[in-house]
C-alpha cells in the first residue's frame, strides 16, 4: 500500500462494499490516505498494525460490532487516543447516546453528505493535532531538564534528543536533526542493542540496560550506557531511552577518588570472593562487576573471560537487577560499598 508520508491516514471500518469504495475514493481524492477494512475484526488488526490518525467505523457488522471495536482499541494505549468517529444507520436517541457514552469523538447517520463527513474529519484531526503540539512541548520541556542523555525512538526513527545528549555525543543542530543512533554505534556492538531495543519495542521484555560504544560526531569513540523502557507519546508507542558517558561519570565529584580510568587499571586489587554477599551474586558476577570497575567494555571483558559478548551483557543486566543500580556508575559504587572491588 503507496502512502503519502505527508498525509493523514484513516482507517474506514465498514461492510457495506458500495459506501466502503465511494467513501474510500472519496477521502483518497480530499488528500487522505485511506485504509478500509470490511468488518471489525480486521478493522482492529488493522488499527493496531497501521495506527492511524482518525478512525470511522460502522456499528452493525458481522464478527465484531462497533461498539466492540471501540471498546478493544480504547483499552490498547497505543490507540486509545486515536479520533474515534461511528458512522451508521442507527438513527434512534438510544442508539447514538449509547455511542456518545462509550467516549466516540462523533456519531454520523446513513446516509450521510460526503462533505458533512469532510469537515467531522477535518475537524477532529486538528483538534487533534492540537494536543498532540501541546503535549510534545510538555514533554520537551520536562526531557530538557533531565541529567541525562535522552532520545526518543518512535515509529522507526529518532524522534527527540534532548540538548544533554547532544552534548554527549557533540552533535550540532544541523547533524542532530538528520541523526541515527544505530548508524553511530560500534560496529561490534550494534547487533545487540539492536536487539535489545527490538524486544522491548515488541513487549518481549519491559525495559533494557546495555553497555556499548558509539561515536560522537568528531569520530571519537566513547564508552556509554543505555537504560530505557516503552512509554505512550501523543497515543502512540515510543521506546524513551537514557545516555549516560561513563567516563564522565567516572571523573565527576561523586567519583573522583575512585580513579578509575584507563591508566589505573593495571594498578587496582581486585578483591576475592570471600567478603559479604548481601545480594547473593555469582562468582562469574562477581568477576564481571570487577572488569566493569576497571573501565573495562564489555567486548573487552569477553575477551578477558573467554566468553561473548551477550553473554558479558546477560551478567551486567542481571547484575543491575540485584543491586538496584541504574548505571555503570551505580554498579562502581555498590563494588566499592560492599567490598568488591578496591581501588
Amino acid at each position: 500500500m503507496q502512502f503519502k508520508s505527508d498525509s493523514k491516514t484513516i482507517l474506514l471500518i465498514e461492510d457495506d462494499e458500495m459506501l466502503r469504495d465511494s467513501t474510500s475514493i472519496f477521502l483518497t481524492e480530499e488528500g487522505f490516505n485511506c485504509i478500509v477494512a470490511k468488518n471489525g475484526l480486521e478493522g482492529v488488526e488493522k488499527a493496531l498494525e497501521f495506527l492511524p490518525d482518525l478512525i470511522l467505523c460502522d456499528i452493525a457488522m458481522p464478527k465484531m460490532n462497533g461498539y466492540e471495536v471501540y471498546k478493544i482499541l480504547n483499552e490498547n494505549s497505543a490507540t486509545s487516543l486515536i479520533p474515534f468517529i461511528f458512522i451508521s444507520a442507527k438513527t434512534e436517541k438510544e442508539d447514538i447516546r449509547v455511542g456518545m457514552q462509550l467516549g466516540v469523538d462523533d456519531y454520523i447517520t446513513k446516509p450521510f453528505d460526503l462533505d458533512e463527513l469532510l469537515k467531522a474529519v477535518q475537524l477532529r484531526i486538528s483538534k487533534r493535532e492540537k494536543l498532540i503540539h501541546s503535549s510534545q512541548n510538555s514533554y520537551k520541556v520536562l526531557l530538557e531538564s533531565s541529567l541525562v542523555g535522552v532520545f526518543i525512538f518512535q515509529n522507526n526513527l529518532i524522534t527527540f534528543t534532548n540538548s544533554k545528549l547532544q552534548k554527549i555525543l557533540n552533535l550540532s543542530q544541523k547533524i542532530n536533526q538528520k541523526w541515527n543512533l544505530f548508524e553511530s554505534i560500534h560496529p561490534e556492538d550494534k547487533g545487540n542493542v539492536e536487539e535489545k531495543v527490538r524486544r522491548c519495542i515488541k513487549g518481549i521484555q519491559s525495559s533494557f540496560s546495555i553497555n556499548f560504544r558509539v561515536y560522537t560526531e568528531s569520530n571519537e569513540t566513547i564508552n556509554v550506557d543505555c537504560w530505557g523502557s516503552m512509554a505512550t507519546i501523543n497515543g502512540l508507542p515510543a521506546l524513551v531511552g537514557n545516555i549516560i558517558n561513563t567516563s564522565e561519570y567516572f571523573n565527576s565529584t561523586e567519583l573522583s577518588n575512585l580513579n578509575i580510568n584507563s591508566s589505573s587499571r593495571s594498578e587496582s586489587k581486585l578483591v576475592n570472593e570471600s567478603v559479604p554477599n548481601p545480594d547473593n551474586l555469582s562468582s562469574r558476577e562477581i568477576e564481571v562487576l570487577n572488569l566493569i570497575c576497571l573501565g573495562l567494555t564489555n567486548q573487552e571483558i569477553a575477551e578477558r573471560l573467554f566468553v561473548s559478548s551477550r553473554t558479558v551483557d546477560t551478567h551486567r543486566s542481571n547484575l543491575l537487577n540485584k543491586t538496584n543500580s541504574s548505571n555503570t556508575a551505580g554498579l562502581v559504587v555498590y563494588a566499592i560499598k560492599n567490598g568488591f572491588f578496591n581501588p
